[in-house]
C-alpha cells in the first residue's frame, strides 16, 4: 500500500497543517446542524413511503383533517367497583375540570372551553322533556323512547328546539351512571356501585343508551352472570381541535401528523401535570394517564435520552484506551494521544450529522447509537495502527520519524482500508431499504465510516507524530513542556500483558491438534444450536417499545393494550368526493361486506341508521338504490340534525357549511369506523389489514377510498421488515465478499472471512431468541451494524495470515500473535463503550446492548478462535511476493540516550518469526 505510505509520510511531515485542516472541515460541515430537525413521527420513520397507509394519511391530512383529540385515565385495583374508588374517580374528574390555561389572546380556557360538545338531554333537562312529552303525547308511555325530530310533522318546531338544545363535554366514564352528581356519588355504598353497573344502561348526562361494561376490564361475574368486580376502569375525554388556529409545530406521534391549536396543546400539558401530582390516592388504587400530546413529547426526549450512560461509557473507554496505547511511566503514557484519537471519532460524528442534516435527511431515535458505533470502529483503527508501529522491523526503525510513521500507516493501511470500505459497502447497501429510518441511519453511518477512516489516517496520525516527537524528546506525557533528564523507563512499564499472552500462551496452544478438534466441534455444535434457535425467532414491531418503560406513557399503553385490546384495533374507511347520490348504495354494500368479514367485529354504520331514519321520515327505502341529488342533499341534512345522526356530523366534509333546515352542500369526503376482532398472531393482523383494504379497493368507488388505522402503522412495517432484513443482510454479505476480495485479493481467504461473519450473525440471531428479542426495526438496524464489527474481527487475522510465510500452523500462530492484541483490544473497547447501556430504560439502547454483547462474544470467538484454526487446517498459501522480515519491539530495558534515539531490539534477536511486508 504505497499510497498509504506516501500519505502517512506527508501527514507526518506537516502534522499541524493536517490537524487544522481536519478541524476546519469539521467546522464547515457542522453548519449543516442549522437544518437539524429530529423526526419522531412514525409514518416518517418506520413505514415505507409508497405504502397505502402513508398515501391515505397524506390524503386525510389535506382533505379530512381530524378535529378531535383524546385524553384518557385508567384506574386499576383488585376491584375498582367500590364506593371509595368511585369517589376518587370523581375527585380526579374535578381536578381535570379545574385545569385552566391562559391562551395567546389573554383569555382563560378550561375543559369546558376546549372539549367536544354534544347535545345533553339528561339530568334536569331529561325531567323537563319528560313533562313536556306527557303534555304533548298524553296517550304515550312517558318512558318510551321518542325521536323528537320525527314527532312533529313540521320539522321547524324540532329545529327550533334543536338550536336551543343544551350541550355538554363528551366524557366517557362509569361516572356517567350517576350524572356526576356530587351528593349521589358521596352517598354511594359498595353495593350501590355493583348494582348500578349491572342495571344502568342509559347515560344520565346525554340520555342515550350506553353499555358501561365497555369501560371495564378484568370483569368477574357470579353464577347468575352479574358483575361482581372489575380490575380496571377507563375514562376517555374527547377534546375539540380549533381548525382555524391549528399550529403545525404541535404535531404529535400518536395522532400521526395531526396538528393542534396552541390552547389545546397547552391544556394537555397542564392535564399531564395535574394527573402527575394528584395527592392522597387511596391505598390499592393506581392511576395511569395518557394525553395525545404524550407520545411526541416522550419520543422527542428519547431521541436525546440516556446521555449519562453514553458519557460514562466514553470515560471508561478513554481510561482503557489510555492504558492500552501508553505505558505506566511519565514519558510513555499517552493521555493526549488517546483523547485526540477519540476526538477524531466525535469529529467524524459531527461531519456525518452535519452533512446529512444539511441534505435534509431525517434523524430518529435509533441514530443515537451511531456515536457508539463509530467510537468502536475508531478505537479499533487506533489499535491496529499502534500495533503496526510497535512491530516495525529493524530497518524501518532506523529511519526518520516521518518515514517511520509512513511505514506504520503502510502496514496498517490494508487492514484499516479493508474493514472501513467493507463497513461502508454494508451501510451503502442498507441505504437502499424502503424503511425510512433504516435508510437514513445507513446513510449517516456510511458517511461517518468514510469520514472516520480519513480522520484516523490524518488527524490521529498527525497527533501521533507530535506525540512521538514528545516521547523521543523524553518530555512528560501529560505536561509536554516538561523534559525529563537522564530518564529511564521502569521495567514494570515495559511489560505488555496482552501481547505476551497472545505470543506465549494463546497462539501456541490454539494450533495444537486436540484444541483444533475441540474448536471445530464447538463451532459445529454452536452452529446447529443457532440454526434451530433462529427458526424460532419471532417478528414483531411495536412503536410502544420506543417509549422508556419507566415513563407514565408506557405504563398506560402497556396496560391499555392488555386490558382493552379493542381500543388499539379501531380503523376508519375514508372516501373522497364520490358521486354520493349515485354511489350511496355502494357505501352500504361495503359496510355490509365488512360487517360479515371474519376479521371485523363491528362497523359503525351511519348508512344503515340513515336508511332507517329516512324510511321512517319519508317512507322511502333508500337501501340498494341510487338517489337523485336533491333528495340526497335533503335526506343527509335531515339525518345529520336528528338525534340519531348528530354524532355523525364530523364524519362528513362538505363543500360549504352544513346548516340546519337546509339541504347539505356537496359532500367532499366522508368516513365510517370499524373495529377488528381480537387478533392474536402477526399473520392474523396482516390478513385482517389486507382483507379490509381489498374490500375497500374493490368497492368500485369513483374517487379515492382507503382504510387506515393507527395500528396499521406497525402492521405495515411488520409486512416488509423480515423481507427487508433478509435482503439487506444478503446484499451486505455480497458487499463483504466483494470488498474483501478486492482488498485481500484471495477468493478462499475472502470466503473464510465471509463464513466467519455469517456464523457470527447466526449466533447473534440465536441469542436474540434466547434473550427475548424479536425482529423489528431496531434489531434489523443492529444486525446490519453487526456486520461491520464482525468483519473487523475476522479481516485483520485473515489479511495478516496472507502476509506471512511458513506452514499454515506457523502463519496462523503469527497472525494471532500480531493481530490478536489490537483485535481483542478493539472488541473489548467497543464492549466497554456500550456496557453501561444495560442500565438504560430505552428499548433502543437495551436492544443495542444485547445484540452487540452477542457480536462481541461470538465475533471474538469466530474471529480469534475459529478462523485461525480454519486457516491452519485449510488456509490458502501466502502472497507469492511476500518476503520474511522481523518486526521490532521495544526491549524491556530500553533507554533513551542524550540524542533522543531509541535503542531497539528486534524479535529476530530473541527468536525466529514469520512476518512479511505487504505488497508494494
Amino acid at each position: 500500500m504505497e499510497v498509504t505510505a506516501r500519505y502517512g509520510l506527508l501527514v507526518a511531515s506537516h502534522p499541524i497543517r493536517f490537524i487544522l485542516g481536519c478541524v476546519c472541515v469539521t467546522a464547515i460541515c457542522s453548519l449543516g446542524f442549522l437544518n437539524f430537525t429530529p423526526e419522531n413521527r412514525p409514518e416518517k420513520l418506520w413505514i415505507p413511503q409508497n405504502s397505502d397507509f402513508v398515501k391515505i394519511l397524506e390524503w386525510q391530512k389535506q382533505n379530512f383533517p381530524p378535529d378531535q383529540r383524546f385524553e384518557m385515565v385508567m384506574y386499576e385495583a383488585e376491584n375498582v367497583l367500590t364506593a371509595q374508588y368511585v369517589r376518587e374517580m370523581y375527585h380526579v374528574h374535578n381536578q381535570i375540570r379545574s385545569v385552566q390555561i391562559t391562551g395567546a389572546d389573554g383569555k382563560n380556557y378550561t375543559q369546558d372551553d376546549l372539549c367536544f360538545r354534544v347535545p345533553a338531554l339528561g339530568g334536569k333537562q331529561s325531567q323537563k322533556l319528560l313533562e313536556f312529552k306527557t303534555k304533548i303525547f298524553p296517550d304515550m308511555d312517558p318512558h318510551e323512547e321518542l325521536d323528537w325530530s320525527l314527532a312533529f310533522k313540521d320539522k321547524n318546531i324540532y329545529y327550533q328546539f334543536y338550536t336551543c338544545m343544551p350541550t355538554a363535554c363528551l366524557e366517557e366514564s362509569i361516572l356517567e351512571m350517576w350524572g356526576y352528581d356530587t351528593d349521589v356519588i358521596h352517598s354511594l355504598t359498595d353495593a350501590d356501585v355493583v348494582n348500578a353497573i349491572n342495571t344502568v344502561n342509559m347515560s344520565a348526562t346525554f340520555s342515550y343508551p350506553l353499555n358501561f361494561t365497555e369501560y371495564l376490564s378484568g370483569v368477574e361475574r357470579n353464577t347468575s352472570g352479574h358483575i361482581t368486580s372489575a380490575r380496571t376502569a377507563l375514562t376517555r375525554l374527547i377534546m375539540q381541535i380549533n381548525s382555524q388556529r391549528v399550529d403545525a409545530n404541535f404535531a404529535n406521534n400518536a395522532g400521526l401528523s395531526e396538528g393542534v391549536d396552541p390552547e389545546l396543546y397547552t391544556w394537555e400539558g397542564k392535564f399531564i401535570q395535574a394527573l402527575d401530582s394528584i395527592p392522597g390516592t387511596p391505598q390499592g388504587l393506581q392511576i395511569y394517564y395518557y394525553s395525545q400530546r404524550s407520545f411526541a413529547e416522550i419520543s422527542s426526549d428519547t431521541i436525546f435520552g440516556d446521555v449519562t450512560y453514553l458519557t460514562v461509557g466514553f470515560i471508561i473507554l478513554f481510561i482503557y484506551v489510555q492504558l492500552m496505547l501508553g505505558k505506566f511511566n511519565m514519558v510513555e503514557n499517552r493521555p493526549g494521544l488517546s483523547l485526540m484519537g477519540m476526538l477524531a471519532t466525535f469529529m467524524a460524528v459531527v461531519v456525518a450529522f452535519g452533512l446529512c442534516s444539511g441534505l435534509g435527511l431525517i434523524y430518529g431515535p435509533v441514530h443515537t447509537i451511531l456515536p457508539l458505533l463509530l467510537l468502536g470502529l475508531g478505537v479499533d483503527d487506533m489499535f491496529v495502527f499502534m500495533q503496526c508501529w510497535n512491530t516495525l522491523d529493524h530497518q524501518e526503525c532506523q529511519q526518520e520519524l516521518h518515514k517511520r510513521v509512513g511505514q506504520a500507516l503502510r502496514h496498517a493501511g490494508v487492514a484499516i482500508t479493508v474493514t472501513s470500505l467493507t463497513d461502508f459497502a454494508a451501510f451503502f447497501i442498507g441505504a437502499t431499504t424502503v424503511l425510512p429510518a433504516l435508510r437514513s441511519f445507513c446513510i449517516y453511518s456510511a458517511v461517518g465510516v468514510v469520514t472516520l477512516y480519513i480522520f484516523q489516517a490524518t488527524f490521529f496520525v498527525a497527533w501521533f507524530t507530535l506525540d512521538q516527537r514528545r516521547l523521543e524528546d523524553t518530555r512528560n506525557g501529560l505536561f509536554w513542556c516538561y523534559k525529563h533528564k537522564n530518564w529511564k523507563p521502569n521495567s514494570c512499564s515495559q511489560f505488555e500483558l496482552c501481547q505476551t499472552f497472545f505470543e506465549k500462551v494463546y497462539s501456541k496452544n490454539l494450533i495444537k491438534k486436540p484444541v483444533k478438534v475441540l474448536v471445530l466441534v464447538a463451532t459445529a455444535g454452536l452452529l446447529g444450536g443457532s440454526i434451530w434457535s433462529v427458526t424460532n425467532l419471532r417478528q414483531d414491531f411495536d412503536p410502544i417499545q420506543f417509549i422508556p418503560h419507566s415513563s407514565y406513557l408506557y405504563q398506560f399503553l402497556s396496560r391499555l393494550v392488555t386490558a382493552y385490546p379493542q381500543t388499539g384495533e379501531r380503523g376508519t374507511v375514508y372516501m373522497g368526493a364520490l358521486n354520493y347520490s349515485q354511489e350511496l348504495y355502494k357505501v352500504g354494500e361495503l359496510m355490509e361486506e365488512m360487517q360479515e368479514n371474519p376479521y371485523v367485529s363491528s362497523v359503525d354504520s351511519w348508512y344503515n341508521l340513515m336508511a332507517d331514519y329516512t324510511l321512517r321520515d319519508t317512507g322511502e327505502d333508500i337501501r340498494g338504490k341510487a338517489l337523485n341529488d336533491t333528495f340526497f342533499s335533503e335526506a343527509i341534512s335531515v339525518f345529520l340534525f336528528s338525534p340519531v345522526g348528530t354524532r355523525f356530523q364530523t364524519y362528513f366534509h362538505f363543500d360549504g357549511n352544513l346548516t340546519i333546515a337546509r339541504p347539505a352542500p356537496r359532500v367532499m369526503a366522508s368516513k365510517f369506523d370499524y373495529i377488528h376482532r381480537t387478533l392474536v398472531t402477526r399473520g392474523e393482523e396482516l390478513a385482517a389489514m389486507d382483507e379490509v383494504k381489498y374490500l375497500v379497493r374493490h368497492a368500485g368507488f369513483s374517487d379515492m377510498a382507503g382504510a387506515s388505522s393507527f395500528v396499521y402503522s406497525g402492521w405495515e412495517t411488520n409486512k416488509v421488515i423480515m423481507v427487508e432484513l433478509i435482503r439487506n443482510l444478503l446484499l451486505a454479505m455480497v458487499a463483504v465478499l466483494v470488498m474483501t476480495l478486492i482488498l485481500i485479493a484471495d477468493i478462499l481467504t475472502s470466503s473464510y472471512v465471509l463464513l466467519s461473519v455469517c456464523l457470527t450473525l447466526l449466533n447473534v440471531m440465536a441469542l436474540m431468541t434466547w434473550w427475548d428479542l424479536e425482529v423489528d426495526i431496531i434489531t434489523c438496524i443492529n444486525l446490519v451494524l453487526s456486520i461491520g464489527l464482525c468483519v473487523d474481527y475476522s479481516a485483520h487475522i485473515a489479511l495478516h495470515f496472507m502476509q506471512v510465510r511458513g506452514t499454515r500452523d506457523e502463519r496462523a500462530r503469527v497472525a494471532v500473535s500480531i493481530m490478536g492484541p489490537p483485535v481483542i483490544n478493539g472488541a473489548f473497547s467497543t464492549f466497554l463503550s456500550f456496557s453501561f447501556l444495560w442500565f438504560s430504560d430505552s428499548y433502543v439502547f437495551l436492544s443495542f446492548f444485547k445484540i452487540f454483547f452477542g457480536v462481541f462474544v461470538f465475533g471474538v470467538f469466530n474471529g480469534l478462535v475459529f478462523l485461525p484454526v480454519l486457516l491452519s487446517v485449510v488456509g490458502p498459501p501466502p502472497y507469492a511476493f511476500m518476503k520474511s522480515s522481523t518486526p521490532p519491539v521495544l526491549e524491556p530495558s530500553a533507554t533513551f540516550s542524550s540524542d533522543t534515539q531509541v535503542k531497539i531490539k528486534t524479535r529476530s534477536e530473541k527468536k525466529q518469526t514469520y512476518v512479511a511486508v505487504p505488497g508494494d
